[in-house]
């Protein structure tokens, strides 16, 4: 199958040059600003096509990587200025279903890779690392499937209806994370630290126990006052904390008690904590 780009933008570079890399045929990329389509072709040695038609006549498999609100606009004024009927349509949203591509006679797929995509021509170091989930028409699942497979990454097929629950799934392993991080890093600034050194003190203690977590789980991670059953600890951080950050803190500590459950087993200590938790759900 011959793929090509039209975006080339961050997802649209890093799977670009992951799939040139391990074998595949990229045709190259088409993007509505020629000096990106441009960078793409020569970061990937693949091509770079003045139109979207001449992209679209040349390739089997068309990857449509741009904005999720912009998909739909960019698939139907493609759709209506050239013949797609049979040809493989993709799009990368985490997510929005391949429902996008609905009626008009191609092939729709949802192709999402969970990685966090933060550089257009940095982010392919760790790509290995990805995990590809595929959803949409049974046809040339299994095809795609193996695409990735054979570039050595994992991948699943997943269905339209759970894409949302997913997609939250994967936000909360990714972005929810550096929101946690800077949340941590600000309450460190309130106590006296220059930003970089709120940045140093928590940087070895995050990415220890993001290490810890992806070779023993969460639960085996699992460390703490919440963990412990200090509810003395836990009414110590609810005093100094703000009534937002009070919301953050609860919602977060529920989770961490479910954890804390499965790990040690029901516990007199715990249940005293679920009703702290849940008694001050409405703080703040």
């Amino acid at each position: 199958m011959r793929i090509g780009f039209i975006g080339a933008g961050r997802v649209g570079c890093t799977l670009g040059r992951y799939l040139e890399d391990h074998g595949a045929n990229v045709a190259g990329y088409f993007s509505r600003t020629r000096e990106h389509a441009e960078e793409a072709a020569r970061f990937t040695d693949t091509l770079c096509y003045d139109t979207d038609i001449d992209l679209a006549n040349d390739a089997d498999v068309i990857f449509i990587t741009v904005r999720d609100d912009a998909i739909s606009d960019v698939f139907q004024k493609l759709n209506s200025s050239c013949p797609l009927e049979g040809k493989i349509l993709c799009h990368t949203s985490g997510a929005l279903t391949s429902a996008v591509f609905d009626g008009c006679g191609v092939y729709g797929y949802s192709i999402h890779p969970i990685y966090a995509v933060n550089d257009r021509f940095t982010a392919i170091e760790n790509f290995q690392n990805a995990y590809i989930t595929i959803e949409g028409h049974e046809k040339y699942r299994d095809d795609l499937l193996r695409l990735f497979q054979d570039a050595g990454l994992s991948a699943a097929v997943i269905t339209a209806e759970n894409k949302p629950k997913y997609h939250a799934a994967a936000v909360m392993a990714s972005n929810m994370v550096c929101g946690i991080y800077g949340m941590a890093t600000r309450l460190l600034t309130e106590c006296g630290f220059q930003p970089e050194d709120a940045h140093r003190a928590l940087s070895g203690l995050f990415l220890d126990n993001a290490r810890g977590i992806t070779e023993k789980g969460p639960v085996g991670q699992l460390t703490g006052p919440i963990e412990r059953g200090d509810i003395r600890t836990v009414e110590k951080h609810m005093e100094v904390l703000s009534p937002e950050d009070r919301k953050t803190y609860l919602a977060l500590a529920g989770e961490v008690l479910r954890l804390a459950v499965k790990k040690n087993g029901e516990d007199k200590a715990y249940e005293e904590l679920s009703r702290y938790i849940s008694g001050n759900e409405g703080e703040g």
